[in-house]
């Protein structure tokens, strides 16, 4: 019985695995259809477009996120933290660009224009890549669903491989012998920050903003609102689902939003789920809210210690987090002084500024690195 859920587990990964395949293998047939339509009605056209893209000056970096969805009506985190990242990168005059899972035409063609992919799903395959740019470098940066990315036959063919936590980066070197870079989920400070004016229909005493996709949450057994004095508020889909939670159900909330609602509530409630909880990784309602003045209480004790060196109040039970929410609430001083503290860490360690500048090391090292091999094998050649 011990073993029996592990293989269960490494079952619904494969099959997993295996549907996606047989997608990518569709649509890669269906954009090999169209490839070849365009060579016989217009032979020249690639060969043109190849000869247009090498006439251009611009030389600035291009990198393209591959995302579930893009849009301001997106409720995909993959496509909000590369997009703040992405923002924090257009400060080095880079151009930023997304390529949608949900989107139109092939997922996997990538510009030829395109210095560097960034994938931020466990379900690409670095393998399908069509790109005629033959130094394109290809780099994972898993926030969840760990055990899926190593699982993936084409992890190995990432060029680097990004974790958000000390966990996190052990448990991939140990799956897939690759040396993984530490780089956690940050915030964009230019969008959360304390100086945002609160919204008088998002007022609440404390609130949680996420949603519920049928998966068990932790704070639908632990979350009490009806026990607790003080006005709560949730924000996200399907809460309508849950009978305990209907009557502070305030329902799905954009991520334009976000920064109000956390400027106009005096906690948040961060549920970590089993995608990352075990792996101390830190969601980025974490990093917002704190950027945004915001206390935040969590029940990811992993990341709250590797992350938050045991700064960030952690709750594991019922109890626990109803005696915390009652106690910063009826305690000002103490939530003043634990929010200027957390804030400060933030500020100083978990911005998208200080991820951008490790990023542009990161690619300057590798580029050093691979020039370094081509001169040397060509020597020695």
């Amino acid at each position: 019985m011990n073993n029996f859920f592990p293989k269960l587990k490494f079952l619904k990964n494969n099959l997993r695995q295996v549907k996606n395949s047989l997608k990518d293998d569709i649509d890669s047939i269906k954009y090999d259809t169209t490839l070849i339509k365009r060579r016989v009605f217009n032979p020249n056209s690639i060969a043109l477009n190849r000869e247009n893209r090498s006439k251009k000056e611009d030389k600035s970096l291009k990198i393209s996120f591959a995302v579930t969805e893009v849009g301001k009506n997106s409720s995909a985190g993959d496509y909000f933290t590369a997009l703040e990242l992405g923002e924090a990168l257009k400060e080095f005059s880079w151009e930023i660009r997304f390529l949608p899972r949900n989107g139109k035409g092939y997922w996997y063609e990538v510009d030829g224009e395109v210095d560097v992919l960034i994938s931020m799903l466990d379900n690409f395959d670095p393998r399908r890549i069509r790109s005629s740019n033959n130094n394109l470098i290809k780099i994972a940066w898993p926030r969840n669903w760990f055990d899926r990315w190593v699982l993936n036959p084409g992890f190995k063919n990432y060029d680097m491989i990004f974790a958000p936590s000390k966990i996190a980066l052990e448990y991939v070197k140990e799956r897939s012998n690759k040396e993984p870079i530490l780089f956690p989920i940050a915030t964009n400070v230019s969008r959360f920050n304390e100086n945002i004016t609160p919204k008088s229909e998002y007022l609440c005493d404390y609130c949680f903003t996420g949603s519920y996709w049928n998966n068990p949450r932790e704070i639908m057994d632990m979350l009490e609102p009806e026990s607790i004095p003080y006005e709560f508020k949730l924000f996200g889909k399907n809460w309508e689902k849950i009978d305990k939670f209907k009557n502070y159900y305030q329902g799905f909330i954009s991520y334009s939003n976000l920064p109000k609602v956390y400027a106009s509530t005096k906690i948040v409630i961060d549920d970590a789920n089993k995608a990352t909880k075990k792996y101390g990784a830190v969601n980025s309602r974490v990093f917002d809210a704190l950027a945004c003045g915001t206390l935040v209480l969590t029940n990811g004790k992993k990341g709250a210690e590797d992350t938050f060196k045991g700064k960030l109040p952690v709750f594991n039970t019922k109890t626990e987090l109803n005696n915390l929410i009652e106690y910063y609430l009826s305690n000002n001083d103490e939530r003043t002084t634990k929010i200027k503290e957390l804030q400060k860490f933030v500020l100083l360690n978990h911005t998208y500024t200080n991820r951008a500048n490790i990023l542009k090391e990161r690619l300057n090292s590798y580029r050093n690195q691979w020039l370094f091999y081509y001169f040397y094998t060509n020597l020695i050649w």
